[in-house]
């Protein structure tokens, strides 16, 4: 996570989960526990989605 933001920027990813192959619980709880920033976690988690979605 941290090297693609590192590459691309924190605007442009998102965060998903390969469902039903990975647990959707231990991909958020390993989210959660990443270094970045409270403002980079909200815009990969839904900030981006909300903005390119227009939601």
């Amino acid at each position: 996570m941290l090297g693609a933001m590192l590459e691309v920027g924190a605007d442009a990813v998102l965060f998903s989960v390969d469902y039903p192959y990975e647990s959707s619980s231990e991909a958020v709880e390993g989210f959660e526990r990443t270094t970045l920033s409270a403002a980079d976690r909200a815009k990969i988690a839904h900030g981006n989605a909300e903005r390119l979605l227009r939601i």
